[in-house]
């Protein structure tokens, strides 16, 4: 049963956060919704929220007629539960970051280092979330532009094990606490999956930077990161730890929030750091 009554907004973080828990509901369970706003449920159902789920409680009927999203200014929610859809999904995220400038010749220069940014963090999201026995666990993704505030809001959630569970015996991790654990998955390569001495764009596995290059695109676009893991939660901006308060979130969510114009002023290569040992190629994203 979902009390909806105060709910008056829903942005991508919320919408891929809600949906995450639902999913851990026992198969089969129907979810009831109480007091939504009919604008509310037609968004929801505008970015695909209700596909899966029994719902009642909602007229749906209503928001089934609308018209489909806008491309250049929403993803709709993305369940992503194999690592093939990782580039797609990234493409499509980067594609409405960037808005119909997109196909632009004087983008593609910073098109490739973002949306290769985002792919590790769902490769991330995919390899770390089913650890420690969690195999069934799914990454929901989605996306929107505010074009009156010129924001882009994109999240990533995943209902697995969290970062404590995946960097519990990790040497930056300096307390076995949750906040501590987001603080560490922050600092660059401590998520690697692999050795140091393989190319960035011949190898599927990821670097250990998706986390840390998608927080610096952020605050290089005026923005932000808000990253949830277990009982605790961090404001990259403010580097503000919060508690979540007698609840713990069993997953990872990541909010990433910026200005769109910023972006085209990015110096991607500026912002990636530095390769450990010899490469056998050199680092390109042609």
């Amino acid at each position: 049963m979902v009390d909806a009554s105060e709910l008056k907004f829903i942005d991508p973080f919320g919408l891929a956060v809600l949906r995450a828990a639902l999913e851990t509901q026992p198969e089969g369970k129907q979810v009831f919704f109480r007091w939504m706003l009919q604008e509310l449920i037609d968004y929801l159902a505008r970015m695909d929220f209700f596909q899966g789920l029994n719902v009642e409680g909602l007229d749906l009927e209503q928001a089934r007629n609308l018209v489909a999203g806008k491309p250049f200014e929403c993803v709709e929610l993305i369940k992503v539960t194999d690592s093939g859809q990782s580039e797609e999904t990234a493409s499509k995220l980067v594609r409405a970051m960037m808005g119909e400038d997109a196909d632009l010749d004087e983008y593609e220069p910073y098109r490739r280092p973002i949306e290769y940014a985002l792919k590790e963090l769902l490769e991330n999201a995919l390899s770390h979330a089913r650890r420690e026995g969690n195999l069934n666990s799914s990454v929901w993704v989605a996306c929107q532009h505010f074009t009156k505030a010129g924001t882009v809001r994109l999240s990533i959630v995943d209902n697995g094990c969290g970062f404590l569970a995946t960097l519990m015996n990790h040497a930056q991790l300096k307390e076995k606490t949750h906040a501590a654990a987001i603080q560490a998955a922050l600092i660059e390569r401590v998520s690697c999956n692999r050795g140091p001495n393989v190319s960035y764009d011949t190898d599927s596995q990821n670097q250990g930077v998706g986390l840390t290059m998608t927080a610096k695109i952020a605050k290089a676009a005026e923005g932000h990161l808000v990253v949830a893991s277990g009982d605790a939660w961090l404001h990259t901006a403010r580097n503000s730890e919060f508690s979540l308060a007698g609840t713990e979130w069993k997953g990872v969510a990541i909010s990433f929030e910026c200005l769109r114009e910023k972006l085209p002023e990015i110096d991607i290569s500026a912002l990636l750091p530095e390769v450990e040992g010899t490469l056998d190629v050199e680092i390109n994203f042609e």
